[in-house]
């Protein structure tokens, strides 16, 4: 059975949406995967898209993986894909204004954003402004902050290896065999609970 935890319930109820307009029907969990509490025991864990990247300390991203740890079956197997925020890294503390967003309801969305890098916590905190504009008026503004602490390839191979994880394999961009070769790839790391 397939479960899928996050800790936003607006992503939780896209997720519902998109799993019911495809017959699909997991169960949804709302909490944090650092301090994962759900019964059963599963053969793998996966975590997709860099989210794992947003666990903004390293005590959490630990504690991550031991929770993984105590929900995988024996021989269970996680699977974790990284990225580095390189973009970031070249335009810190520049305001980049992204493309307008065209809303059903004759309004647009504007998006501002700039990062700023905490470089000895390996942090990257993405600060985003919206604005909604509908005729000629701004209707609501948000700020979003989006950190994401990055890894080193070697230094997450590392943090596995400590917190119990074995037969550890990584490849390049979601290809098997695919050797990373660039800091644009995707790092994908596969491993065994011991």
């Amino acid at each position: 059975m397939l479960r899928v935890i996050d800790s936003s319930p607006d992503m939780l109820a896209a997720c519902r949406k998109h799993c019911a307009d495809r017959n699909l029907n997991p169960v949804l969990h709302q909490g944090c995967v650092e301090n994962l509490d759900i019964p059963g025991k599963f053969s793998a864990i996966a975590v997709s898209f860099g989210s794992f990247m947003l666990l903004e300390k390293r005590t959490a991203a630990v504690s991550a993986l031991q929770a993984f740890a105590r929900h995988l079956e024996p021989e269970g197997r996680i699977f974790i894909d990284l990225e580095l925020p390189i973009e970031d890294f070249k335009t810190e503390n520049i305001v980049k204004q992204l493309p307008l967003i065209d809303c059903p309801d004759g309004s647009i969305i504007l998006l501002q954003s700039t990062s700023r890098i905490d470089w000895l916590n390996q942090l990257n905190t993405t600060v985003i402004r919206y604005e909604k504009w509908k005729e000629g008026k701004l209707v609501a503004t948000e700020l979003q902050n989006f950190p994401l602490h990055w890894f080193g390839r070697d230094e997450f191979i590392i943090c596995l290896r400590e917190n119990g994880y074995q037969e550890i394999t990584l490849c390049a961009n979601y290809t098997d065999g695919l050797e990373p070769s660039s800091y644009k790839d995707t790092l994908c790391f596969s491993a065994v609970l011991a």
